[in-house]
């Protein structure tokens, strides 16, 4: 690559970000609870089945997607809590923020941490 060149790659550190995120509601049990820490990877590809984290009008909102379907030449995502009976509204593909790849939960002055990535709850 040319010093000149207007492209700079980001180092992979950037590139396959990942962050920790608290869960609020109770919408994920048993899987995810209150008061839980969730990883975000914004860098991974989402399927049907992932939890992912969705940029919603009241904040974010982790729930997994249960259906994946073009609607007028958009993507649409439906995501729905596990403890919940209905789906949520459609959503746009590009609202997912990134895919729930771990979790950990505070337990006896610690973290324990699993894999959340397809884990059905």
């Amino acid at each position: 690559m040319h010093p000149s060149d207007p492209f700079v790659p980001l180092p992979s550190p950037f590139v396959s970000a990942s962050f920790w995120i608290p869960v609020r509601g109770a919408s994920m049990r048993p899987l995810l609870r209150p008061n839980d820490q969730v990883l975000v990877n914004l860098s991974l590809p989402w399927t049907c089945g992932d939890v992912v984290v969705v940029g919603a009008l009241r904040g974010l909102l982790v729930h997994r997607i249960v259906a994946v379907h073009s609607e007028q030449g958009r993507l649409e995502v439906v995501t729905k809590g596990d403890a919940v009976e209905r789906c949520d509204r459609p959503t746009q593909g590009a609202s997912i923020i990134g895919v729930v790849t771990r979790a950990r939960r505070r337990r006896w002055g610690r973290w324990i941490e699993w894999q959340v990535r397809h884990a059905l709850g």
